[in-house]
């Protein structure tokens, strides 16, 4: 069967999701295989880790980011198809409107791609629709809509499949009651800074992040996204919630302090109740971690409509 691999630090879920709206006899992995793929999809603007690079010599497309700090060797027999918001990119989006739940764009063909089949797809324009907002969600799209155009999927079918797409774990709302609680799964420094400059053409009041301890990252990690953090509270002058037990400092914890960026520790339910009591109509409420504060957020607001 038929595959397409999608690797990088970012996004790879997300366009997974696209992929599979259209792609139905299309085997999708997110991440490296030692099988062969057709087509190497690289998402995210991070570079790709190196042992990610040794599966390409087998592919017959590779979807670059044209935007991404990376360079690389690419295989002189792979076709090559480069996306993003620079202007050279070969898939590109212009007129971008973007909405508090959705964003619009003009996608961009500007120069002749060859599909895997032996046609040639001409430069040409389409709208496009997507039920998410942010601008690392247009690089998402971008790069499923050069994954499809290469399998012969034409345009007109690829707005109606991205219309309407719901996406768990991707500025996932759980609540909406005046305020709105917004779930997005962290697993790096990319993703948190990718939320947090999405809020950037939206309207609200004020903003509430609630982090989980993030035990399972790397000390570096941390640190790096401890520097997120600190550089976007002068913009937002938002306020942190760790979840915490109280018994330990996290290592999170004791980098924000540091850099001497306030936040409140508190136990899970203690920390639900009170933004809950504090949360006023605008507010954005954002759950950044794993699925646990997810599914332990959801649990509590179920209980609370019933």
């Amino acid at each position: 069967m038929t595959a397409v691999s999608i690797i990088g630090r970012g996004g790879k879920t997300t366009i997974k999701t696209m992929l599979q709206g259209a792609l139905h006899d299309v085997e999708i992995w997110e991440g490296a295989s030692g099988g062969e793929c057709e087509v190497i999809a690289l998402a995210g603007l991070a570079r790709p880790y190196r042992k990610e690079l040794q599966y390409f010599s087998d592919a017959s497309a590779v979807i670059a980011n044209a935007d991404a700090n990376y360079s690389m060797k690419m295989p002189y027999e792979c076709a090559i198809v480069d996306y993003g918001l620079s202007s050279k990119a070969t898939v590109t989006a212009s007129s971008i409107i973007q909405e508090e739940r959705c964003q619009t764009f003009t996608c961009c063909v500007q120069r002749d791609i060859r599909t895997l089949s032996g046609k040639l797809i001409l430069p040409r324009e389409f709208p496009v629709r997507i039920d998410v907002p942010g601008k690392y969600n247009i690089y998402n799209a971008l790069a499923s809509i050069s994954v499809l155009l290469i399998f012969d999927i034409g345009e007109w079918e690829i707005s109606k499949v991205l219309t309407g797409l719901k996406f768990g774990g991707n500025m996932e709302r759980i609540y909406d009651g005046g305020f709105s609680v917004i779930y997005n799964k962290i697993s790096n420094p990319y993703q948190f800074f990718s939320v947090l400059e999405s809020q950037s053409e939206n309207e609200y009041k004020n903003i509430y992040i609630v982090l989980d301890d993030f035990a399972g990252l790397e000390p570096g990690v941390l640190k790096k996204i401890a520097d997120i953090l600190q550089e976007w509270l002068p913009v937002y002058n938002y306020t942190i919630y760790m979840e915490n037990d109280g018994s330990r400092t996290s290592y999170l914890m004791k980098q924000l302090e540091m850099r001497k960026v306030e936040y409140r520790a508190n136990k899970v339910y203690n920390t639900i109740k009170d933004i809950m009591h504090t949360a006023a109509k605008g507010d954005n409420v954002f759950l950044l971690g794993s699925e646990r504060i997810k599914t332990v957020w959801s649990d509590y607001l179920n209980i609370t409509k019933e």
